[in-house]
């Protein structure tokens, strides 16, 4: 009976050695899939990020690419200007120095 009762215990004391076995296999397993899964999360948003770096470059590119030709119409038209008013300075001047040496 006595011997009956410690071999339960030594067989109970044999089952909780394997459930914390088990227990401490299990929780590892979690915490390496917790791991991969973060790690996973971390490469797709580092993927996320470049691509949106890329696309947010490409915007930037495509606004200065359109700035650029705004300016230069800008520019070009300021020339035009200015060109025109100088000849017709250059032109009213002449016709004043015409006027002094005809008069």
């Amino acid at each position: 009976m006595i011997k009956d009762i410690i071999e339960q215990i030594k067989e109970s004391e044999q089952k909780a050695k394997d459930i914390i076995a088990s227990s401490k296999k299990e929780s590892s397993e979690i915490i390496e899939k917790a791991y991969q899964k973060a790690n996973n999360q971390i490469h797709n948003a580092e993927i996320k990020a470049k691509r949106l770096l890329s696309e947010a470059e490409d915007r930037a590119i495509q606004d200065a690419k359109k700035e650029i030709a705004r300016l230069e119409t800008e520019y070009d038209k300021r020339i035009k200007a200015i060109r025109d008013d100088s000849r017709k300075k250059e032109e009213e001047a002449i016709q004043k120095l015409v006027n002094r040496v005809l008069d």
